[in-house]
C-alpha cells in the first residue's frame, strides 16, 4: 500500500482530511491516508428535507424538539460510507462524515489535540517487541463482549480481514490498490498467493498473525521499521468479514501466519469470483451491521441524504463516550443557500464556515438562544496546487513566479475578512514541531513582487518567443508570452506529453502551444488552471492572479477552466472513473489541505521517483537532489547534519520526508528533518499556500455540549453532543 498511509488505509475510523469546501473546507476530524484535503465547494442539487418520524421528542419551556440533528456538507454524497475513498485519497468529506460515524472500536483513534491513542474501549491490553532480525511485532489483545451493531460478536478476525483481503490480487481485480498490508513481513509473498502454489507465493501472510479469538499481531518489516510512528502500525479498524472477504470467507492460522479459506481465490475463467462481490459490497449499506456509534438507517441517491440512528450495541470511544443523539441525518448543502437552510431548519449545523461574507453572515445570526458558535483556527491551509511533472508548472522557477505575482496578503485579509493568516509551507500553527522550529527555520520570502517573477523567469530560460527568437514585452498573439527551450529530457517527460502542450479554454481565440523550431522544442509559458466552482477562493484568484496586468506584463498567461470537486480530483489523481479522459492537461488547482493529526506531517513516499508510489503524491514533483543523493531505507541510516555533509547540502524532498520518520528516533531529531523539509519545500513550491483561515462552526442552540476544535470537527463532535431535554 501507500506506505506512509498504512495508518489510515488500516484505521477506517482515521476517515480524513475534511474535504469540505474552501469556502466552506470543514476541518478534519481523524487521521488521513493523505495530505489532500478535498478542496474547494462544488455545484450539487438541493438537499431534501424530510427525515424519518421515528425519532423521540421533548418539550422544553414552550419549544419541543425531537431528539435529532440535521447536518450536512457542500460535498456530495456518493454512498461510499463503508470504506471512503476504497483506500486511496480521492473522497469527499460528507462520505468521510458518514464513516467516521458508523466505523468504531479502531485500537487507536484520535484525540481532542490530535494525538493517536489507544482506545480502551476496545483494546485490554497491547504489546511492541523489537526483534533481532530488525522487525518489530505489535500485540494487540481485544476486550470481549463487544458487538456490532446486530449483535454479532467482534472479534480479532474482523481486524485482520481488510488487511488480508486487500493485500490480494483479488482486491486488485476489485479496483484496489491491494497494498494495505505492505509493511508487514511476508507482504509480497502473500500478495503473489493467487490460490495455487507457485513458487515466490505464499497463501499465509507471515506476518499478520490470528493468535485467538480475540487477539492478533503483526510484524513490520525491517523495510518500515524503525519507524517515528511506529505505533501506528497497529491501528486497525474492524469490519464485518463478508464485507470485505465476501460470504463464506473464513480466516484461519495454523501456526505460520494468518490465511484466507480458498474459495477466497475461486475464479470463474480468468476472474476472481469474490472480486465483483468485494466491489459490490463497497456501497451495500444494508447486508453488514456497523460497528460505530451510528448505523445508516436510509440512504437515498437522488436527494443525496443518509439517515442514520444510534447502533444501542456501540459501547463507546476511547473515552467511553457514547451518543446521546438518536438521529443524525446528513444533508447535502449548497454554499450559496446553506445559511438559509441554517435558519429555516433545513439544517442544525454549518461547519467550518470560513471567509469574509460569509463568517459575517453566519455570526450575524448568533444570538445564544438561537444560535451558538464555536470556533478555531484551522490546522491547515486552503491552496493552489501544482501538476509538476509536466507543463509550465513542471519548474521551479515558474512555481515560484506565481507565488511572487499573488499578494497573498491581500488575498487573505480579502477571502477571510480578517479571520485567518497566511503560512509559507507545510505547516499548522498548532502542531508542536511547527512550534518548535518557527524561530529557526529559514524561508523565501515569497511577498508580492512581479520584478522577482520576471527575474527567476528569465534566469529559468524563460526568454524566447514562438519563433525561438528573443521574447519581447508587450508583443501580441503567440508572442504575448514567453518560451523555453526544452532540453531533450524535458521534451519527452511524461511520454512526450509536453512536445504537444497547449493551452486549453482559449476564449480570446488565441492558443498558445509548444513549437518545434529547428528541431527544439519551445513550451509556452501558459497554464491550465482547474477550479472547482461555485467557490469563492476560484472567483478570486480569478481576479487578483489569473486576469491580473502584472501577470500578463510578467509574459504569462493562466486559462481557466472551472467544473465540480470530482472532475478536478479526477484531473489531479488522473482518475477515469473521475471523469479524467487520459490525457494530463491541466498544471494548476485550487483546494485545501490539513494536518488532522501529527502523523499527517509523515510524507514518505510521497516524493519517491518510483513509478510504483505515483498515486502517492499528488503534486507528482520529483526533487532533482534525491537523483543525485536517494535515500536508501536498508542503508545504514545517517543522522541529519551527515546527510547535509554527504549530500553537499542538497537533500532532496524524497531523502528529507524520509528521514523524518525512519531516520528519526527521537523528538529533537524529528525536528531538525521536519525543518530541513519545509526549507526545501517553501523553495521548490510545489503548492502555494493562501490563507490558514479560522472556522466557524454555527449551529442551532437545541444542540448542547458540541465542542469543536481543529483536530475534532462536527461530526465526531456529535459523539459528545445532545440534543436540549435528552
Amino acid at each position: 500500500m501507500k506506505r506512509k498511509k498504512l495508518l489510515a488505509v488500516l484505521l477506517a475510523s482515521a476517515m480524513a482530511l475534511s474535504m469540505a469546501a474552501c469556502g466552506n473546507d470543514a476541518p478534519a476530524d481523524s487521521s488521513t491516508l493523505s495530505d489532500q484535503s478535498s478542496g474547494e465547494s462544488t455545484p450539487a442539487e438541493s438537499s431534501s428535507d424530510e427525515t424519518p418520524a421515528e425519532s423521540s421528542s421533548e418539550t422544553t419551556g414552550d419549544v419541543t424538539y425531537e431528539n435529532k440533528v440535521i447536518m450536512g456538507n457542500t460535498t456530495d454524497l456518493t454512498g461510499d460510507f463503508r470504506y471512503p475513498g476504497w483506500g486511496t485519497s480521492s473522497v469527499g468529506a460528507s462520505d468521510q462524515d458518514v464513516g467516521r460515524l458508523t466505523i468504531g472500536y479502531s485500537t487507536q483513534e484520535v484525540a481532542e489535540d490530535g494525538n493517536m491513542v489507544w482506545n480502551d474501549t476496545a483494546v485490554k491490553s497491547h504489546t511492541e517487541t523489537e526483534n533481532e532480525d530488525g522487525t518489530a511485532t505489535f500485540t494487540v489483545e481485544l476486550n470481549e463482549g463487544l458487538t456490532f451493531s446486530d449483535g454479532s460478536p467482534l472479534t480479532a478476525k474482523n481486524y485482520l480481514a481488510r488487511i488480508l483481503a486487500f493485500s490480494t490480487p483479488v482486491a486488485m481485480e476489485a479496483g484496489h490498490p491491494a497494498m494495505v498490508g505492505n509493511a508487514f513481513v511476508g507482504f509480497e509473498e502473500f500478495k503473489a498467493y493467487t490460490g495455487e502454489e507457485a513458487e515466490g507465493a505464499s497463501k499465509e501472510f507471515k506476518g499478520v498473525r490470528l493468535l485467538s479469538d480475540y487477539s492478533f499481531s503483526v510484524t513490520v518489516s525491517s523495510d518500515y521499521y524503525p519507524y517515528y510512528f511506529a505505533y501506528t502500525y497497529a491501528g486497525i479498524s474492524p469490519a464485518p468479514m463478508g464485507l470485505f472477504l465476501g460470504e463464506g470467507v473464513d480466516i484461519m492460522d495454523d501456526g505460520n501466519g494468518a490465511y484466507l479459506t480458498e474459495n477466497f481465490y475461486e475464479k470463474n475463467g480468468d476472474s476472481y469470483v469474490k472480486a465483483a462481490e468485494i466491489e459490490a459490497n463497497r456501497y451495500d449499506l444494508t447486508k453488514y451491521p456497523y460497528s460505530g456509534a451510528y448505523v445508516v438507517s436510509d440512504w437515498d441517491a437522488s436527494t443525496k441524504q443518509a439517515t442514520m440512528t444510534i447502533n444501542p450495541e456501540f459501547k463507546g470511544n476511547y473515552e467511553g463516550q457514547t451518543p446521546s443523539i438518536e438521529t443524525i441525518v446528513y444533508v447535502k448543502l449548497i454554499q450559496e443557500t446553506q445559511l438559509e437552510e441554517l435558519t429555516t431548519g433545513g439544517t442544525d449545523i454549518l461547519g467550518g464556515v470560513t471567509g469574509g461574507k460569509d463568517t459575517t453572515a453566519a455570526l450575524a445570526v448568533v444570538d445564544g438562544e438561537n444560535f451558538s458558535e464555536t470556533h478555531y483556527q484551522r490546522a491547515g491551509y486552503g491552496k493552489i496546487q501544482f501538476d509538476c511533472d509536466f507543463g509550465p508548472t513542471m519548474f521551479q522557477e515558474v512555481r515560484q513566479a506565481i507565488a511572487y505575482l499573488l499578494n497573498r496578503t491581500e488575498f487573505c485579509q480579502t477571502f477571510t475578512g480578517g479571520y485567518g493568516v497566511v503560512v509559507d509551507g507545510p505547516y499548522s500553527p498548532d502542531l508542536a514541531p511547527w512550534k518548535a522550529i518557527q524561530d529557526e527555520v529559514e524561508l523565501i520570502d515569497y511577498s508580492f513582487s512581479p520584478e522577482s517573477a520576471k527575474k527567476v523567469l528569465e534566469d529559468g530560460g524563460w526568454i524566447y518567443n514562438s519563433k525561438g527568437e528573443p521574447f519581447v514585452e508587450g508583443a501580441e498573439g503567440v508572442d504575448a508570452v514567453r518560451y523555453k527551450k526544452l532540453t531533450a529530457d524535458e521534451a519527452n517527460a511524461l511520454d512526450g506529453a509536453n512536445k504537444t502542450y497547449a493551452s486549453v479554454s482559449n476564449t480570446d481565440g488565441v492558443t498558445y502551444a509548444t513549437v518545434e523550431v529547428n528541431g527544439e522544442y519551445y513550451m509556452p509559458l501558459a497554464i491550465n488552471w482547474f477550479g472547482s466552482t461555485p467557490n469563492d477562493v476560484t472567483d478570486l484568484i480569478s481576479t487578483t492572479l489569473a486576469n491580473s496586468s502584472d501577470l500578463a506584463a510578467t509574459g504569462m498567461v493562466i486559462r481557466s477552466t472551472t467544473g465540480d470537486f470530482n472532475k478536478l480530483l479526477g484531473e489531479i489523481y488522473r482518475e477515469p472513473s473521475y471523469g479524467y479522459n487520459g490525457v494530463p492537461t491541466y498544471g494548476m488547482y485550487n483546494l485545501a489541505t490539513g494536518f488532522s493529526t501529527l502523523i499527517n506531517l509523515d510524507t514518505s513516499y510521497q516524493w519517491s521517483h518510483d513509478p510504483a508510489w505515483f498515486t502517492n503524491s499528488s503534486n507528482k514533483l520529483y526533487d532533482s537532489y534525491d537523483i543525485d543523493f536517494p535515500y536508501d531505507i536498508k542503508a545504514d541510516k545517517l543522522s541529519y547534519e551527515e546527510a547535509v555533509e554527504a549530500s553537499g547540502d542538497k537533500l532532496g524532498m524524497d531523502y528529507l520526508s524520509m528521514g523524518m520518520v525512519y531516520t528519526a528516533t527521537t523528538e529533537e531529531e524529528f525536528n531538525q528533518w521536519y525543518m530541513g523539509y519545509v526549507e526545501r519545500w517553501n523553495e521548490l513550491m510545489p503548492d502555494i499556500p493562501l490563507y490558514s483561515n479560522y472556522y466557524y462552526d454555527v449551529y442551532n442552540s437545541k444542540i448542547e455540549n458540541f465542542h469543536t476544535s481543529p483536530f475534532r470537527g462536527p461530526a465526531a463532535a456529535l459523539l459528545y453532543a445532545n440534543v436540549k431535554g435528552f
